[in-house]
């Protein structure tokens, strides 16, 4: 008896046919598309868009600073450190302001619960440090003016 010999399986014209009718679909979407100009932007050189209500670096009017520590209660990180002290005329001098932005998410609670409104959400987002320490941001680099 004779080994029996499989047969090779050609395939079907049915299949070549669905296979060069999703090419051409493909190809046919593909040209559309291919004359419309990019919607994307090119990062480093056109910064992106942020709306009016974005949550980036904080900034802070640290001469209408009551000391408070209102936000340093509410922020769900702890990840505020506010330092302060009454002065001769009675008015609070702030000595320390540090915001440690490796365990800050962003949740603007601290904003919200300002009473004076000296501190708020500013548009910075591009923060690159080669160091952990160097995301604890001081009153100086918070700083700005109204």
């Amino acid at each position: 008896m004779a080994p029996e010999t499989k047969k090779r399986r050609v395939p079907s014209f049915r299949y070549l046919k669905r296979l060069g009718s999703g090419l051409v679909k493909g190809l046919a979407v593909t040209t559309v598309h291919l004359g419309r100009r990019p919607i994307t932007r090119v990062y480093p050189e056109a910064k992106a868009y942020s709306p009016e209500r974005f949550r980036g670096i904080h900034n802070l009017v640290a001469d209408e600073c009551i000391v408070c520590q209102a936000c340093a209660r509410i922020c769900p990180t702890q990840c505020f450190t506010i330092v302060g002290h009454r002065g001769p005329d009675r008015r609070f001098i702030l000595e320390q302001f540090d915001i440690d932005y490796n365990r800050c998410m962003f949740c603007n609670l601290c904003v919200e619960v300002c009473p004076p409104k000296c501190l708020t959400m500013g548009n910075e987002f591009e923060v690159g440090v080669n160091d952990r320490v160097n995301l604890v941001f001081h009153v100086d680099a918070l700083k700005v003016e109204r």
